[in-house]
């Protein structure tokens, strides 16, 4: 029993020794992964296994079993906390980009704001601007127009003048023919 008792501390701090090799893994930057040294963590795993085989011929499979199911739990809360610190590394990081985001949200929003209301403002003086250049080419159109007709207005009073001057002497000369002959 005390050769199961030493392996299984064999286990352990081989399993503290992975927990150390990725707790001292280098961040990958916006990944929430780890960057590892594959070599050392693959010859702790071998070492793990060469124990788990040695056990494995002296126990039955009774207390084989038991040993797995630990050996599971061991894993399964190594692996729950490994992925709870990279999750809240994660959540941290996301944490301060949402931040920075909101930061350059705000700011875009009030450059946007502003030039918006530049724009208004610009557009509003251009409105203003055409007015009054359609304005004063409608004047300037009134005047010469207006100026048009005073003088067709004239043209037709001289030529209805000169349509009834020439009505009266064709009336004149025609009463002038002798019809008796």
């Amino acid at each position: 029993m005390e050769l199961i008792s030493s392996q299984i501390d064999r286990i352990e701090d081989l399993l503290s020794e992975m927990d150390g090799v990725i707790d001292g893994a280098r961040a990958v930057p916006f990944s929430g992964k780890i960057s590892l040294e594959k070599e050392s963590l693959f010859h702790l795993i071998d070492d793990v296994r060469g124990i788990v085989h040695e056990m494995r011929k002296g126990l039955p499979a009774e207390i084989n079993q038991a040993r797995r199911l630990l050996n599971d739990k061991d894993n399964q809360l190594s692996e729950a906390r490994t992925k709870a610190e990279m999750m809240l590394r994660a959540a941290e990081a996301q944490a301060a980009q949402m931040v920075d985001e909101h930061d350059l949200t705000m700011q875009a929003r009030e450059t946007s704001d502003r030039i918006l209301e530049e724009a208004k403002q610009e557009a509003r003086n251009f409105k203003v601007s055409a007015a009054q250049y359609v304005d004063s080419i409608f004047g300037e159109l009134d005047e010469k127009l207006q100026s048009a007709l005073d003088a067709q207005m004239q043209k037709s009073s001289d030529m209805e003048k000169f349509y009834n001057t020439l009505l009266d002497e064709l009336h004149h000369n025609r009463q002038s023919i002798p019809m008796d002959q």
